[in-house]
This record gives C-alpha cells, sequence and structure tokens, in this order.
C-alpha cells in the first residue's frame, strides 16, 4: 500500500530566501524598525551530506536582522487590530518549544477572514511565542492581527471567557507579513499563562487569499471564518469560525479492500509554540512519518503517541528535568528526503531542542528505492548530524508491515533492520516498537488487538507503543546549554 499524502517540496536558492527574509515586515507600523527573529538559511540548512560548518546553539533559536516596518495594502481599511497592551513580566525560567507541526499539505486560507488554530503544548508556563512559516513559493503571508486564548471544550471554537491575549511581531506590532518561501518567523514572546496538555487556540486575521501551502500536519480540528468575515481573533464565542479547517477528506483501501474515509487534521501557518517554562530543560522533537502524525488515532482525542508520551514525561519527570515534545511527523516521509530537506527547519532550530526520536518508516518502499545498507546509512548520518549539535538520538524498530507495497521487500530485510538499529550503537537509546505491536504467533504482522490498516497501530496500538517507551531515560537526561 502507498500512504496517500504525495510530498512535493520545492527548492528555491538561498540567495532568495534571504532576500525575501530581509522583506519581513509588521502589518500595522511606520519607520524603521528590527525585524522579528526570523530563520535565514544558514550552512544547517544544507544537505546534511555536504557536512557545512554547522551554527552553534544561539543559532538554532533565532536570528535578527534588520527590516523596514511598513503597513502592507492588502490589510484593508478599517482592520485595525486592538492596541497593543502594555507588556509584563514573562516569568522565571526560558522558552522552550512545546508544541510543533510540520508542512503537510495546501489549503487555501479565506479572503479577508480569520482562521483559528488549535493545539495542546506539551509544557506549561507563563508566557509563549508561537512560530509560523510561509512555504508558499509564490504569495506572501500576511497577519494582520492574531490572538491566543484557551479553549473551552475540545473540540470547538469557543473559548473561555477572557482569556485571549494580543499576540504582537517585531517589537510591538500587531502583525507580520512573511514573504514566500520563509522558514519560519516567531513572534515575540507575550505573557500567558498555560498548564501542561492544555489546548491553546491562535487565531489569524488574514485580509487577502495568502499562502495557499501554508497548512500542517496534526490529527485535530482547527477552524476557520468564511472568507469576509473579517477580524474575528478575538471572538471568544466561537460562532464565527464556521469552517473546521480538518484538511481533506480522502479515501484509501491501504489493501485491505475496506475503503476509509480520513481527515487530517491541520493548522494553517502555525508550525511550532515556544513557552516559558521552569518546567522543562529541553526539548525532543518526533520526526516521523505518518504514525507520528497521528494516523489512526482517534481525531481530536490527542491520543497518538507522541501526545501520550508527553502525559507520561509530565507523570513520571519532576519539574525542572522535563522535555518538551514536539510533532513532526509527516505522512509518507522518508529519513533520506528528510535529511537533505525538512531535517534542519524541524529538529535543529528548535527551541531549547536536546533529542530527536526518528521514526520514518517508508525509506525502503519501492517508490524510494532504499537499500537496506542505505538505510543503515541515513541512520547513521542523521545521527552525526544531530550529535554535531549536542542533541540526543533515539529509534525504535519498525512496526510489523511498516512499509509500503509489503509483498515487494522480504520480511528479512525488515527483521535485518531491526536487529541492526537495536544492537548497532548508532542510536544514543532504542525501543522495539515491533515487537510490542506484533502478534507474538505471526510476529511479520500485527497483534489483532493494535490492528487498524495493515500499516499504521490504531489508538490502543499507539497506547501500547507509548508504554514501552522508557520515559525516564529518554526524556529526563540530558539539558538544553
Amino acid at each position: 500500500m502507498q500512504e496517500q499524502e504525495s510530498i512535493t517540496r520545492e527548492a528555491l536558492s538561498w540567495l532568495f530566501c534571504i532576500v525575501a527574509a530581509l522583506a519581513v515586515s509588521g502589518c500595522a507600523g511606520g519607520g524603521a524598525m528590527s525585524a522579528p527573529s526570523t530563520y535565514l538559511p544558514s550552512t544547517a540548512q544544507q544537505p546534511v551530506a555536504a557536512q557545512q560548518q554547522t551554527p552553534t546553539s544561539t543559532d538554532r533559536t533565532t536570528t535578527t536582522t534588520a527590516s523596514t516596518s511598513r503597513t502592507p495594502a492588502s490589510c484593508l481599511a478599517g482592520a485595525t487590530p486592538a492596541p497593543v497592551p502594555a507588556g509584563g513580566s514573562l516569568g522565571a525560567g526560558r522558552l522552550i518549544a512545546a508544541w510543533g507541526a510540520t508542512v503537510g499539505g495546501s489549503a487555501k486560507a479565506p479572503t479577508n477572514g480569520s482562521v483559528r488554530d488549535m493545539a495542546q503544548v506539551s509544557l506549561g508556563g507563563t508566557a509563549l511565542r508561537i512560530r509560523l512559516i510561509n512555504p508558499d513559493t509564490a504569495n506572501p503571508l500576511v497577519v494582520c492581527s492574531a490572538y491566543v486564548g484557551l479553549q473551552k471544550s475540545n473540540p470547538g471554537a469557543a473559548l473561555v471567557t477572557g482569556s485571549s491575549r494580543q499576540i504582537t511581531f517585531n517589537h510591538g506590532k500587531p502583525g507580520i507579513t512573511l514573504p514566500p518561501n520563509t522558514p519560519y518567523v516567531y513572534s515575540d514572546a507575550i505573557a500567558f499563562t498555560v498548564k501542561p496538555q492544555q489546548i491553546i487556540a491562535v487565531s489569524m486575521y488574514l485580509s487577502a487569499t495568502t499562502a495557499a501551502t501554508a497548512s500542517n500536519a496534526t490529527w485535530n480540528s482547527s477552524y476557520a471564518t468564511a472568507s469576509g468575515a473579517g477580524d474575528e481573533t478575538r471572538d471568544e464565542s466561537g460562532a464565527s469560525f464556521t469552517t473546521n479547517m480538518s484538511g481533506s477528506t480522502f479515501d484509501a483501501t491501504f489493501g485491505t479492500g475496506q475503503q476509509e474515509d480520513l481527515q487530517q487534521g491541520s493548522t494553517y501557518a502555525l508550525a511550532a509554540i515556544d513557552v516559558q517554562t521552569t518546567e522543562a530543560n529541553g526539548a525532543v522533537v518526533g520526526l516521523g512519518s505518518s504514525t507520528f502524525q497521528g494516523y489512526e488515532s482517534r481525531q481530536d482525542e490527542y491520543d497518538h503517541i507522541l501526545d501520550l508520551l508527553g502525559a507520561d514525561i509530565n507523570a513520571d519527570i519532576p519539574a525542572g528535568k522535563r522535555k518538551g515534545l514536539v510533532n513532526e511527523g509527516l505522512g509518507g516521509d522518508s529519513l533520506y528526503v528528510a535529511l537533505p530537506g525538512r531535517f534542519s527547519r524541524d529538529v535543529l532550530t528548535q527551541t531549547g531542542v536536546t533529542g530527536v526520536i526518528i521514526y520514518d518508516v517508508n525509506d525502503m518502499d519501492p517508490q524510494n528505492g532504499q537499500t537496506l545498507a542505505q538505510v543503515e546509512s541515513n541512520y547513521k548520518l542523521a545521527v552525526s548530524e544531530a550529535h554535531s549539535h549536542h542533541i540526543r538520538v533515539f529509534c525504535s524498530t519498525w512496526a510489523p508491515e511498516s512499509i509500503s507495497d509489503v509483498a515487494e521487500i522480504t520480511t528479512a530485510e525488515r527483521s535485518q533492520l531491526n536487529q541492526w538499529i537495536l544492537n548497532s550503537g548508532t542510536c544514543d537509546d532504542t525501543v522495539d516498537w515491533a515487537t510490542v505491536l506484533a502478534d507474538p504467533n505471526v510476529p511479520q504482522t500485527y497483534n489483532p488487538l493494535y490492528f487498524s490498516d495493515s500499516i499504521h497501530p490504531n489508538a490502543a496500538g499507539h497506547a501500547a507503543m507509548a508504554n514501552a517507551t522508557p520515559v525516564k531515560r529518554w526524556f529526563e537526561a540530558g539539558s538544553y546549554p
């Protein structure tokens, strides 16, 4: 079976990226100013195989450049956001990545309308900042205002009354423009109290049709207004958000002959959330394919493997030694594609990153054409690159039938790879999810308790994977420099 996403990646020259990043400007304001915390392509973003000089730990967080602010014409007249509130103390601790999603498809935002992205943060704290992305190669992403609030009940677009706070950019500006192909940009950090595993809502007013590809991969509902609804970022009732941005519905048989209708959750343009916290001393990124994205977990239940591990971290590890969890799962992904592509953006640049879990299990799909030796080499390359940034690497065996077109690859190859993962010492620590999920009588197939579509574990399988993970070994040791 072939996973249903087709992953496209546009490659523009780094010179274009630098020019684009220098053009970043706020939606409302005037005069010269410093740019927001904006990503600029560095040597770490070159293909890993090139082994270019890598940035310092400071570069992994942000780079600041100079820019000029102006009000884009696309911020419609009369759509002036509320005054920026006076700044307050952000509290003790430091900013640590507590949520994330990678680019996972295309979505058309409303014209002169608002979106409301939902995200369950893995850490509690007293302040936060958001990370936006614009992978669209032709259109800017124009955000004229942004607010954050607490979700009232899940699922749903309504917010806890009085919880909304304005998000600012570029040292107090209410909006920002991301030029085409902007890998990421951070907002200002704002005071906002949040608890671990609490669902927050990031609402953005988009005055024009922008960035058709700025859709990020999750497995939970987010919302949008109709075009023409205007700035509804402060609507705490949620009544204006009439569209569920759960992503495109598509049919799949997964080789079983039984048709399924799946909906991928997605956030629009929101790629990460950092929390100011004393609870954690680092963050761990889950770099994987569709299982990490949440396939066959339950929509809006936050019960896939990484969400469950986030809850386990908070239950089992004392405050101050925990790690934030950042989900960078992408259906159809493979490690050999991620390494020269999104590995740097999605792993190395996350705030406070200290570890990465690798679970890309499509490399030996005949469409990808990777041999067993090449897959092992890709793991070694990923570990080498992560270690050069002081990032620990955790690996799992590949689950039963965890490759597409199972009949075209021998079970012996998967078994050999799993033994290599467990015994080679390449990764800093490992877990044997294959054995956890396997039928004890027919180990190359799923245990019926965990079977969903012959490729992904069901919700019970996600829970079994989480229960088998050595939480203290993976998430207590290590700290961000």
